[in-house]
């Protein structure tokens, strides 16, 4: 045979073929006799689909063994192998885990045994009775509205009071919101109040000498606080809908506050540093008017104690009112002045040292506010009869219809048209001692002969009426009948006040003085201020 001639290779089995092959796990001989014969007899297992099948066509160089290597990757498959069933356990339990909690969100029929006999009750039992031990439901008392603030209202209704300017009016008898709004250049908003029933029957009828608050922003009306009494205040506040009122008891406070201060450059600017209003300085400067010159007189050093009324709302200080006492002092001396309401119904401040201090003039020295003295008491040259005539009073001149004030307490006498007098009024005072009031354009007609007159009321207005060349009025004091001058005579004194209201004033000046005592100790740093109760 030709050594070109190649001789037929005996077929190897698929066995014998692989060995020397190295793959992973090693390979496993398998029977194929054996296999064929149950595969002739039962379907192909599982099993069979993993074996290993020689890709067609291609042929496989065979490798050197690495009994090393093949030793490694058996012991990572025993490793491999062993850690399976902790991983099975690990995810059935966190199945069964689930399973159960969301068994725990079924409803469960629970028991419990009541204080009677032992008896067993199902607590979703339909048929309990609400004496049931085993009853859980109860009805809640929710409140339908929203919850209320400190003040009376929702939270969110009350504006801002430290916003815009507070005024305050003390009502008069004629006073009715519409006229105190209209003031304020309100009228619109006192139509938009009374549109609410309620609001208008709270504020329809105001009550005489009661508080009238009104904040005001950029023109509008935010809130308005009507003071009827101590524990009694209507709160009105603007909302998007409108106005909504309220009576509240807490809302508004009224205390004493109190500031000292050292004066450094003027009362003005170093009372406004401490914390006093326009308003307060201005009292005081009243006050003190016949005491100290605050024009020229005020020294540095000078001390400054004041007690006054503020009112507080919302933790705020919307508005100072009066002084209530009042303390200068200088180098040389300390002047006090104590706030007091007289029967009568006059309020002045009264110095508290002494009784003597409380007693006044029975009588003023002109009976206009505003005047100019035009003609004297005594000898003159008459201006209409060009004779050396005496005088018997004084001439006021001013516009026709000024008003005419009688100058003391007394009863009238007379009130006609008299000679050269013209319209004439005299009036009969204490002490036989009589006025006389001439030239007057009209009378008063709330008067009449026998009337009480009281100090300061008007009799009637100016005019030139009988004799006279000008309007002005003749004013004469007569002792006993006859004239007197009524800028030099001497002046007979009064009690300010009975015995009762004397017992009052003292008993609240000295409660006062003490404070004010107080506050000049203070009053020896730049700024002192501190509330009083």
């Amino acid at each position: 045979m030709s050594s070109s001639t190649r001789r037929p290779q005996p077929k190897k089995s698929w066995d014998e073929a692989m060995k020397g092959f190295d793959f992973p796990g090693g390979y496993i001989p398998v029977d194929h006799k054996a296999e064929s014969a149950k595969s002739s007899s039962k379907p192909s297992s599982v099993k069979n689909l993993f074996k290993p099948v020689a890709p067609a066509n291609v042929r496989l160089t065979p490798a050197k063994p690495k009994p090393e290597k093949t030793r490694q990757t058996q012991a990572k498959m025993a490793a491999t192998s062993t850690r399976k069933p902790l991983r099975y356990l690990a995810t059935r339990s966190l199945l069964l885990a689930c399973g159960l909690a969301t068994l725990g969100n079924l409803p469960v029929y629970s028991m419990i045994n009541t204080s009677k006999d032992g008896q067993v009750i199902n607590l979703t039992d339909p048929l309990l009775d609400n004496n049931s031990p085993a009853q859980v439901i109860k009805d809640l008392n929710l409140p339908a509205v929203a919850v209320e603030s400190f003040s009376g209202y929702a939270m969110d209704v009350l504006p801002d009071a430290t916003q815009g300017n507070w005024s305050m009016r003390t009502i008069g008898a004629d006073d009715s919101l519409a006229t105190i709004l209209g003031g304020l250049e309100l009228t619109k908003t006192s139509q938009k109040l009374l549109e609410d029933s309620a609001i208008k029957q709270a504020l329809n009828h105001l009550k005489t000498d009661s508080r009238l608050f009104t904040q005001v922003v950029d023109g509008s009306l935010q809130q308005l606080i009507y003071a009827k009494s101590k524990d009694e205040t209507y709160i009105v506040s603007v909302t998007d809908d409108g106005y909504v009122g309220k009576w509240d008891t807490t809302a508004l406070e009224s205390r004493n506050a109190k500031i000292a201060f050292s004066v450094k450059h003027s009362i003005q600017r170093d009372g406004k540093s401490a914390g006093l209003s326009t308003s307060l300085i201005r009292q005081i400067s009243q006050i003190f008017q016949k005491d100290v010159d605050f024009k020229k007189g005020v020294k540095v050093g000078d001390k400054v104690g004041v007690i006054f009324e503020d009112f507080v709302y919302q933790g705020e200080s919307i508005y100072t009112d009066k002084v209530l006492a009042a303390e200068y002092t200088t180098s040389k001396q300390t002047y006090q002045r104590i706030r007091f309401t007289l029967a009568e119904g006059r309020t002045d401040y009264f110095r508290p040292d002494g009784d003597t201090e409380l007693k006044r003039p029975a009588f003023d020295r002109k009976p206009l506010t505003d005047g100019r003295l035009s003609s004297g008491f005594g000898m003159r040259n008459h201006p209409v009869f060009f004779l050396r005539k005496n005088h018997a009073g004084t001439d006021f001149a001013a516009p026709r219809g000024t008003p005419i004030h009688a100058t003391a307490d007394g009863t009238v006498k007379v009130m006609e048209r008299q000679g050269g007098y013209g319209n004439l009024v005299e009036l009969r005072h204490d002490g036989n001692i009589t006025t006389r009031y001439g030239h007057m354009s009209a009378f008063n007609e709330d008067f009449k002969p026998g009337s009480a007159v009281k100090r300061g009321e008007i009799i009637g207005y100016v005019g030139s009426t009988g004799t006279s060349t000008g309007n002005h009025v003749h004013y004469e004091f007569r002792v006993n009948g006859e004239p007197q001058n009524p800028m030099a005579v001497e002046i007979p004194q009064v009690g300010i006040m009975s015995a009762d209201e004397m017992q009052a004033f003292k008993n609240r000046a000295s409660a006062m003085v003490q404070e004010l005592a107080d506050l000049r100790k203070l009053a020896t740093q730049p700024l002192q201020s501190m509330p009083s109760g």
